[in-house]
């Protein structure tokens, strides 16, 4: 069986996809500028471009892209609020990649019936889809410290990721964002109510 494609490779930090989509959304994005900051995160110019190159796809050419610039001013102000920008950004990781995709939503389904997840477990699962490889690997070490850092679970101690239980009350923008990522992985072009019973959701709805 062919294995599907990861892509990603390198932990981005939201803070850098933050300034990145904000000199975007103001027509002032460069590459230049974008590899300024990403040299606080990365060491070497191989490094680097990797991560250029992520932050250009998940940022400039994103297949929802056309959704971005639809929602440009409620976008500028919606990333001014931190729940929102993270789950925001997210949603655009999880647009531009569906490994990123098909990890968080992994981690939904098995956190709607369980508190805790282990890495191996997490490791398993994605494996039978992608190939148990070190590009799975590195794949999984790239996208699950984002998720974390956006606060959607945590990692109580090593090999354990635990569910937060909360409520957080997202702008209509930003779970707009978080279903178009759905929608795109998915292939569907309107939402319907028994999608948003998918345990993907659990993370933008009360919990």
């Amino acid at each position: 069986m062919d294995k599907k494609s990861i892509d990603i490779n390198q932990r981005i930090p939201l803070d850098t996809l933050y300034i990145a989509l904000e000199c975007y959304l103001n027509d002032n994005y460069s590459n230049e500028y974008i590899s300024e900051q990403l040299r606080f995160e990365f060491d070497g110019e191989n490094r680097l471009k990797k991560a250029l190159k992520i932050v250009n796809k998940i940022i400039k050419r994103n297949p929802i892209n056309d959704f971005v610039l639809k929602n440009r001013l409620e976008l500028i102000s919606a990333i001014k609020n931190k729940s929102d920008r993270q789950i925001i950004i997210i949603s655009l990781l999880n647009s531009a990649y569906p490994f990123s995709f098909e990890v968080l939503k992994t981690f939904a389904r098995l956190f709607s019936v369980q508190d805790i997840v282990s890495s191996e477990t997490i490791k398993k699962t994605i494996s039978n889809i992608y190939g148990g490889n070190r590009a799975t690997e590195n794949g999984l070490y790239s996208v699950i410290p984002m998720f974390i850092e956006a606060g959607l679970f945590t990692r109580s101690k090593s090999g354990i990721y635990e569910r937060l239980h909360k409520t957080v009350n997202f702008s209509d923008i930003a779970s707009a964002f978080y279903i178009e990522s759905f929608k795109a992985n998915c292939s569907i072009v309107e939402i319907q109510d028994y999608h948003l019973r998918d345990p993907y959701f659990i993370f933008i709805n009360q919990y």
